[in-house]
């Protein structure tokens, strides 16, 4: 839904002429006002309105930015039962779409820096899928294959339809991806959506993650459940982390949850927020459902990742 757009209207008041018009003289002492200064009219808020398979992920993922940014946003709003039509006030503000005037007036030319995209050992074709809002969800489900993890992955994600080429930028729903497992790099396009397009997909980062690493835990999923509905289009999954006393105390734990169908295309992601962390010894429940948006889901797979509660240091 489109935020109402709201403002000053301006106008000129025009006095009536008489059939004689006459001059007044202004007196000997007469200063001139200073004008006032313009007043800028303050940016509408952007709203969006809850619809239904909605999680405050893909909405965080929608507009580029973080869940706990849109919860930060709307505290009054539980994320575990939003409400379908409720609206969300969403961190942003609008900006105006350069002018072709505005690029000629700031006669600035962008300069392209070639970078080597480094390579992945497996990387999808993007599964893309439309959504209620006419635009489009794309994941591109990347395999590490290395000895060792990876972290920040991101990659170029380009929609050609011969007469327009549009480009975004995919992101990893992790910061790390371990050594042999996958995660899907997800992005989306806004409307409105070509009749028809190609997608591709092209890694553009990554950095290696040092065998030494201690920035992450080690926390494991233990009575893991996963059910299908009847049509298979709907997976329920819930389990129990554990965190050992032997770690630190984590500042967040996140459990991802990636659906897939029987050809292995990724047909449904969600993400999975502790709000609390997890503290060391203990153990905390977690639940989450998938929305298939394509056919029936094959199998989910699932990766848990947490970092340490950071002490605090004097940094010169």
């Amino acid at each position: 839904m489109q935020p109402a757009q709201t403002g000053t209207l301006e106008g000129t008041l025009r006095p009536y002429p008489s059939d004689t018009p006459t001059t007044t003289p202004l007196p000997t002492d007469y200063v001139s006002p200073t004008p006032s200064p313009t007043i800028t009219p303050t940016a509408t808020q952007v709203f969006y309105e809850i619809l239904l398979g909605d999680d405050m992920y893909s909405i965080a993922f929608r507009y580029g930015l973080s869940p706990q940014e849109i919860m930060m946003a709307n505290p009054e709003v539980n994320p575990y039962a939003m409400t379908v039509g409720e609206s969300l006030l969403i961190p942003i503000t609008p900006q105006p779409e350069l002018t072709q005037t505005a690029i000629a007036a700031a006669d600035v030319t962008p300069e392209l820096t070639p970078t080597t995209a480094p390579l992945l050992s497996k990387v999808q074709d993007p599964d893309c899928y439309p959504d209620a809002l006419g635009g489009l969800w794309c994941f591109i489900l990347v395999q590490n294959e290395e000895s060792e993890a990876l972290e920040n992955i991101s990659a170029v994600v380009t929609l050609d339809s011969g007469d327009e080429t549009r480009q975004e930028t995919a992101i990893l729903p992790l910061n790390l991806l371990p050594a042999g497992e996958s995660l899907p790099l997800i992005t989306y396009f806004n409307a409105p959506i070509p009749a028809q397009y190609q997608i591709t997909a092209e890694v553009d980062f990554l950095l290696p993650v040092m065998p030494d690493d201690q920035r992450y835990l080690t926390v494991e999923i233990m009575d893991q459940s996963v059910s299908f509905e009847r049509s298979g289009r709907v997976a329920e999954v819930s389990g129990i982390l554990s965190l050992s006393s032997a770690q630190d105390d984590a500042a967040y734990v996140w459990v991802s949850a990636t659906a897939l169908d029987e050809a292995g295309r990724v047909v449904a992601y969600r993400r999975w927020d502790s709000l609390q962390g997890l503290a060391a010894g203990s153990e905390l429940p977690f639940e989450l459902s998938l929305y298939s948006l394509a056919g029936p889901i094959d199998r989910v797979e699932l990766l848990v990742e947490a970092q340490p509660v950071r002490s605090e240091v004097n940094e010169e």
